[in-house]
């Protein structure tokens, strides 16, 4: 009879671990979108993931990198781990001119130093431990894109923020241009997106 009571117990902890900490915002987040004519796709994806994760990561916000690449499959993988929130993006440069790789580490290094402090601010030890190494991941990550950015080149960032059901609850796109070589681009844009993603996903 206890074998038969535990059962049950077994059978159901997905789906209650899927709707577990109610009070936080679950955003799921696809893997991103590397449009043709933009170099350096691999560092593209990793700069964009990783700063999203940072940005939106906090005491009531989790964000959830996704692994699948089709756009059908990553749905259901959304579906699966209980997102109630799928964010999309599509990240394309558009290089102007050549530039120095020299000029573009030095400019950005300074990223660095910027201000990836989200999650930090949790209220407990682990929180900031695990936020310290979001940051970290988020330091690097925009490091590593940065120095192949050149002066006058233009980025673009587009999201889109989907419910569970699909419906599309918000959908933008910017862009800045470089004013030197090895500017960050990226991290901006990603910070204005995530303010904004967090405002329509806690309407």
């Amino acid at each position: 009879m206890r074998l038969q009571a535990f059962i049950p117990l077994v059978l159901t902890a997905p789906a209650a671990l899927a709707q577990q900490d109610p009070a936080v915002t679950r955003i799921c987040l696809a893997p991103s979108s590397v449009e043709a004519g933009s170099s350096n796709a691999n560092a593209a994806m990793d700069a964009t993931r990783e700063n999203f994760l940072s940005y939106l990561t906090g005491p009531s916000l989790k964000a959830e990198a996704l692994k699948s690449r089709l756009a059908s499959q990553v749905k259901e993988e959304a579906q699966q781990a209980g997102c109630p929130f799928l964010l999309l993006t599509t990240v394309k440069l558009v290089s102007k001119k050549g530039g120095s790789s020299m000029l573009g580490q030095v400019a950005a290094g300074a990223v660095r130093q910027g201000a990836y402090e989200a999650g930090i601010a949790t209220g407990n030890t682990a929180g900031r431990i695990a936020g310290s190494a979001v940051s970290a991941a988020a330091n690097q990550a925009a490091y590593n894109y940065a120095v192949g950015i050149h002066n006058k080149d233009e980025l673009t960032l587009a999201w889109r923020l989907e419910a569970a059901d699909g419906t599309v609850l918000f959908d933008k796109k910017e862009s800045r241009k470089a004013k030197a070589d090895g500017e960050d681009l990226l991290t901006p844009l990603i910070q204005v997106a995530s303010e904004q993603i967090v405002a329509a996903a806690k309407k």
